[in-house]
């Protein structure tokens, strides 16, 4: 992997060149991000309604010991001119949401903090088109056009659900993967492992392994929960077992995480993800505090923190940057145009996302991916071949979904980016109606984690390691 190193620091970014790009490479972003704005201003819509909905999705089985249903809330903004626009994930209720922005412009800054996913929706829908392409025109983008996002299937140990259904232990996880392949399609399987002590890890990757052979990529996450030794003697114990990349194994404060995650480069061929080295933004320097009126999920807000220039003379942290999509889908970009220029790889973080949080992952990655892999060794530009990665998603997990057509259909483990105008995916309001959260469904599923834990922790080993401390 090429990476842009300084001279007289074996192994370290030239900091002032990669500065400087990102300045420029800000710069441009921004004046791009006020066309867009002005092409919604210019359009003159209204907000009239806002309608909000809160959602408890199960999980098929249960998450760890810690979940069989996840909470959602989704909104509509609909406006003076027939267009609507979906939002999943805000938090306000929908009187104080309609308080705020009825009779407002989608596109005024005070307004646009508080629609989240659904400011993006509306600038496709006005230009009545997906939104990924509408991006890569205002960005004039020549890459190959990708409407196919490879995605890997997140995987854990599960407990069964509510129904006693969907178990996966360590005696059936390597048959589960198989059945991922054989059943769902899927070629990259991601597994979380923050719950049993590494050396059981090892193991099952090996057993895996021997189930599946190397036709599908395995990459690992232990959600930052090991010490740096312990994810040494995982990665060293793995080596032969070609981990697609390891995600932040080491946790701690971030000057922690990055130092371990410098470290442990040099130490296994195993490359490191990151979803905070994307390149590093100084978290103290954003001129205005996350909340203010502008920002919120996927608003771009980091378009105005400048790099981390003081860590990046320290480490080089990470081999792929893996962003959460609800920075924004310029946010992105950024990080996207800016880690390829230092050398790494990319791919995205998620969260838990349904239809439209995944929808707007797939368009993300279909503007902000650089699709143009030569097809011969190229010198001297910024193309990496091979650098690419798919995205990570929970999706595959959930029981059903909220938008109409039910959940996104996976073909040869990719989904396919909506064609739609806007985020091309629409709220289903019987579906959310009968995935609506009560009280009841709650307690339903609170009394049945109750029981995990009283059941089954101490016979599992989770509460405490093999020496006897508590965990």
């Amino acid at each position: 992997m090429t990476r842009k190193l300084q001279r007289g620091a074996p192994g370290m970014y030239d900091v002032d060149a990669v500065a400087a790009f990102d300045r420029e490479n800000v710069a441009d972003i921004k004046a791009r991000q006020g066309r867009i704005n002005e092409d919604g201003r210019a359009a003159g819509l209204k907000i009239t309604d806002v309608r909000t909905w809160r959602v408890l999705m199960p999980w098929r089985g249960t998450k760890r010991w810690d979940g069989s249903a996840e909470g959602f809330s989704f909104a509509e903004f609909e406006t003076d001119q027939g267009l609507v626009g979906v939002a999943e994930g805000l938090s306000s209720e929908a009187d104080a949401l309609r308080s705020r922005v009825l009779g407002k412009n989608p596109f005024e800054p005070e307004v646009r903090g508080l629609m989240g996913l659904a400011y993006w929706d509306l600038v496709g829908k006005i230009a009545g088109k997906p939104l990924y392409r509408y991006l890569r025109e205002v960005f004039e983008l020549e890459t190959p056009v990708v409407t196919k996002i490879p995605i890997a299937a997140y995987t854990w140990y599960r407990f069964p659900d509510v129904n006693g259904e969907h178990e996966v232990t360590f005696d059936t996880y390597p048959r589960h993967v198989k059945s991922l392949m054989e059943d769902e399609t899927f070629r990259i399987i991601k597994l979380s492992m923050c719950d049993f002590e590494p050396h059981r890890y090892i193991e099952l990757i090996h057993n895996i392994r021997d189930e599946v052979g190397f036709d599908v990529d395995i990459r690992v996450d232990p959600h930052a929960s090991w010490s740096e030794s312990e994810a040494l003697r995982f990665m060293q114990g793995v080596e032969d077992c070609r981990i697609e990349w390891i995600e932040e194994p080491v946790g701690g404060r971030f000057e922690n995480i990055f130092r371990a995650g410098h470290r442990l480069r040099h130490m296994s061929s195993i490359p490191i993800s990151s979803h905070v080295w994307l390149p590093p933004l100084r978290r103290d320097a954003a001129p205005r505090p996350y909340g203010a009126y502008v920002s919120g999920r996927y608003g771009d807000e980091t378009l105005d923190q400048p790099l981390d220039l003081g860590v990046m003379h320290r480490h080089v942290a990470a081999d792929v940057s893996a962003p959460d999509a609800y920075a924004g889908p310029l946010a992105l970009k950024r990080y996207y145009d800016t880690a390829r220029f230092m050398g790494m790889e990319l791919g995205m973080h998620s969260a838990y996302e349904l239809g439209p949080g995944t929808a707007i992952r797939l368009h993300v990655a279909a503007f902000a991916f650089p699709y143009n892999i030569p097809y011969h060794i190229v010198h001297g530009n910024g193309t990496m071949p091979m650098s690419l990665h798919g995205l990570d998603a929970h999706y595959n997990q959930w029981v059903g979904d909220v938008i109409k057509g039910g959940k996104m259909p996976y073909e040869d483990g990719c989904l396919r980016v909506p064609e739609g105008p806007g985020l091309g995916v629409e709220l289903d309001h019987d579906l959310l109606d009968a995935y609506r959260w009560t009280e009841e469904k709650q307690d339903l599923h609170t009394r049945h984690i109750e029981a995990i834990r009283a059941n089954h922790l101490d016979r599992l080993g989770w509460r405490k390691d093999r020496m006897g401390w508590l965990r």
